[in-house]
């Protein structure tokens, strides 16, 4: 008996069905919608606009010669004295700090905060974030605003949290903190001897180190030092007393910001 040849499946008729299945598929197939949070996350805003340049009185600024001769603003310290590097930065920074008036005309000003002025500020931007919020229509504009605003109000909130924690240590109902400008500003040429790069930092390390340590012991009776010490050898953990060592240390580094610019190397 003759066999049957099986017919030749037509491959444009089974393209014509897998078609039709997928746009039958896409028809009667919904999908949830995830739930929208009630406010956005805050994310980095970005500014075209170019900030002002920074005052020379909020500079520190050190410069470390071929020789090894170390310039600290208008002054010239030999490699030999390099340990009066830790009084001259303490004088940067403390010099205006209790001051309103008759200030140091030199040297980085002082902002006095109160728990009025961060509670008004924070209730002016949540104020703005509920108005930006409720527009009919968020363009990039206004999503741009929005975005802007979760970051004062983050700020603002840090800044108060920072404030009450100053007042229950202190007893003082305003919060010294230097010019957000101030900086050391360290600069060095190619031919610099790198073990006396390494001592003006470690010099400068030194002097904020003191300066925090002393302000940690008025107020916590333990150090800086000692605090980020705990926490470096028990950051794994979450306890009360790891939560309360990292706040102390956060107050400390508002109060006494360690702000380094190093410079590319001149040739």
């Amino acid at each position: 008996m003759a066999q049957r040849e099986a017919p030749e499946i037509n491959a444009g008729s089974m393209a014509d069905i897998a078609f039709l299945l997928l746009i039958f598929f896409l028809v009667t197939t919904t999908m949830d919608k995830d739930t929208a949070y009630l406010r956005k996350i805050p994310k980095k805003v970005e500014s075209k606009i170019q900030p002002p340049p920074v005052e020379e009185k909020n500079i520190y600024k050190i410069v470390i010669n071929s020789k090894q001769v170390i310039q600290a603003r208008d002054s010239i310290i030999e490699p030999e004295d390099i340990s009066t590097l830790n009084s001259r930065i303490k004088h940067f920074y403390t010099v205006n700090r209790d001051r309103k008036t008759d200030r140091a005309l030199d040297y980085p000003y002082y902002a006095f905060g109160t728990k009025e002025l961060y509670s008004n500020n924070l209730i002016t931007q949540q104020n703005r974030l509920d108005a930006l919020e409720n527009r009919k229509v968020i363009d990039d504009k206004t999503s741009k605003m929005i975005d802007q605003t979760l970051v004062a109000i983050e700020k603002w909130n840090e800044k108060l949290e920072m404030m009450n924690l100053y007042t229950e240590f202190s007893g003082k109902k305003e919060m010294p903190e230097i010019a957000f400008e101030a900086h050391i500003r360290l600069e060095s040429f190619v031919d610099t001897d790198y073990s006396a790069y390494v001592a003006v930092q470690s010099e400068v390390q030194r002097a904020v180190t003191e300066l925090r340590d002393e302000e940690a012991m008025a107020l916590f009776g333990i150090t800086w030092t000692a605090m980020n010490r705990y926490i470096q050898q028990n950051k794994l953990e979450d306890t009360p007393e790891l939560r309360l060592y990292q706040e102390h240390v956060e107050l400390i580094e508002t109060l006494y910001p360690l702000r380094l610019i190093e410079v590319k190397p001149k040739r």
